[in-house]
């Protein structure tokens, strides 16, 4: 069965692309087949390894052949056009649709802190509702402990318990320093094959701890459409600090 894991919150700075991009560097370690697409409103550039879904044209017929194009898809919503994914899947009949096609569908809800954020979450499940599996990404930052509190005592906590939905939580970025040095976002840095090399120990740090939460739920996100052609290889070691040169 295929897998299309639909990554959505209309909510800003959820950490919706970078989500999609860690996915993507873990099923790149294993040679798993995938692709990666954008429900956007403008082009994206081709470097990114991102086919992009005009959401203006978007049609059923479109969105199916995109998605049977792969054994295993990941869409990336963009900001603002959730709403608008939720009405098409509706008034498509995309449920019916997907099923038939032999697709089943994971919900992937990046979160902040901010209560604010938790809205996509209730919508998404009264659009998909028992047809999908749900998994919610947090998105680590130094207030953990509030960021716990603020999600476990949510109406949407509830929701997604009666879902049986899977949490990651994604660790905050200590490399802010090492990212403006290199002239590099996150979003960059997970499409470079040299990061670790060039962003230091933090980074090869938190890489490794992100592959190892979604290594925890590889089994929930891709199911059978898992088919890994290769071992991940070892990971480099990071570069060191220079050596600051004494004066004479």
């Amino acid at each position: 069965m295929k897998k299309l894991i639909l990554i959505q919150n209309d909510y800003p700075g959820t950490g919706k692309s970078t989500l999609a991009l860690c996915l993507h560097r873990y099923l790149l370690q294993y040679g798993v087949a995938h692709q990666m697409l954008s429900l956007t409103e403008e082009d994206i550039p081709a470097h990114t390894g991102c086919k992009s879904l005009d959401a203006s044209t978007l049609t059923p017929r479109e969105f199916l052949a995109s998605i049977d194009a792969s054994p295993l898809t990941i869409l990336d919503v963009a900001t603002g056009l959730g709403e608008f994914f939720n009405k098409f899947y509706q008034d498509g009949e995309m449920e019916q649709i997907l099923q038939e096609a032999g697709v089943a569908v994971s919900v992937v809800l990046p979160v902040t802190a901010d209560r604010e954020s938790f809205d996509s979450v209730i919508e998404a499940a009264e659009v998909f509702s028992d047809n999908a599996e749900y998994l919610i990404a947090h998105l680590v930052t130094s207030c953990y402990d509030e960021d716990d509190k603020a999600w476990d005592t949510s109406y949407a906590a509830r929701v997604m318990d009666m879902f049986e939905a899977v949490e990651l939580h994604i660790p905050e970025i200590t490399f802010h320093m090492e990212l403006s040095t290199e002239h590099m976002s996150l979003d960059s840095a997970l499409q470079h094959g040299e990061a670790g090399e060039r962003l230091g120990n933090e980074y090869t740090k938190w890489h490794r701890r992100v592959m190892g939460q979604v290594d925890s739920a590889r089994q929930y996100l891709f199911g059978d459409a898992f088919r890994p052609t290769m071992a991940p290889k070892p990971a480099k070691p990071a570069r060191k600090p220079r050596a600051s040169k004494l004066a004479a």
